[in-house]
Parts: structure tokens; sequence; C-alpha cells
């Protein structure tokens, strides 16, 4: 197994999958010496690899195509734009906004900004002030999973946390949510 050690002034180490397939584990400085911190988080690497392996991998784009809506479409039936990042963001901002706007007035709570960026941890979030953030590459997956995302965020405008009211709010509007949930954790765009 092939694997990149890194030492930071940190608290906690971590292991995290590099795009080649590649371990990057990160080691607190102070524990630099420390064989078995270093084997267990290699250990737990090899673990989050066998798991990774297991997801669906979506190749996004490549030379002549790219990913959109689930669907693979010639990137030169796209309109001409000098920037594809542009294109996807105005794309999924034409189909989110309306969606946006619906549930947010059934639920009767109005979101104030909505923000399209690439992440690499999250595919969303909704912040105390009303700010829903969604991550560019939903932009890729079919339109199920990208109108659960909305309304898990929506329903984050009312509810906070994922208690017991938030989570039926969210079955009220979306009562297939637990399966979409659970095919779009399984995920993983490249």
């Amino acid at each position: 197994m092939n694997y990149h050690i890194t030492y930071k002034h940190i608290r906690n180490g971590y292991v995290r999958i590099n795009p080649d397939w590649s371990l990057q584990i990160t080691i607190p400085t102070r524990l630099k010496h420390d064989e078995k911190f270093k084997n267990d988080l290699i250990a737990k690497g090899e673990i989050l690899l066998k798991r990774y392996s297991k997801r669906t991998h979506i190749q996004t784009h490549g030379d002549d195509f790219v990913m959109l809506f689930g669907e693979l479409v010639p990137k030169d039936e796209l309109p001409s734009y000098k920037n594809l990042k542009t294109y996807l963001k105005e794309t999924l901002e034409e189909y989110s906004r309306p969606l946006l706007d619906k549930y947010s007035e059934i639920i009767d709570h109005k979101y104030h900004k909505l923000i399209i960026r690439i992440t690499h941890s999250k595919r969303w979030s909704c912040t105390s002030d009303q700010h829903i953030s969604l991550n560019l590459n939903l932009v890729h997956l079919p339109t199920q999973f990208i109108r659960y995302v909305i309304i898990h965020e929506v329903c984050h405008l009312k509810h906070k946390n994922h208690g017991t009211r938030f989570r039926e709010l969210v079955e009220k509007l979306y009562p297939n949510h637990k399966q979409i949930r659970k095919e779009l954790r399984n995920f993983v765009l490249k």
C-alpha cells in the first residue's frame, strides 16, 4: 500500500485518501516517534480504502463530455463558455433556486442567500443566518439527489439540528428521503 506521512503541529492525527488512491497520513509533531500511533493510522487508512473502493465512483467530466444531472453530455452540445465551472454553477443555480423558493415558502422560512461552490468535505450546508450553500459537484448527480439536498437544507432553515422535528419535516416533504440519502452517501465524484 502506498502512503505519504506528514507531520504538523496539530492535536489529532488523521488519514485521507488522495486522488491516486494513496493514503495521506498526518501525524501530530509531538507523536513523530510513536510507531504504534503511526501503525494505527495506517490500519485505519486501509479500512477507509476498502470502504471507499466499494462506493460508486462517477467520472464527472472528460476531454469531450460532462456529466450533467446524471447524464453524459458532449461538451460540443453545451453553450460556448470560456469557463466550464461558470456554466455548471449557473446551471445548478437555475435548477436549485425555484426549488429553494418553493420549499422555503411551504415551510414559511425564507433563505437569505444561495451560495454555490466546490467543497471537498461536504456537499451542502445551512448557516445560522439562513444562507444555503450547495457543492457545485451536485450538478453532476441525477435530479432526485439534488432535490433531496435542497429539501434537507430548507428544513434546516426551520430546525437547525437533525432532531425529531427536523426528520419529520424532511419525511413530510420527501417521503423517499431515506433511500435517496443512502444512495447519495455511496457516490464519489471524480
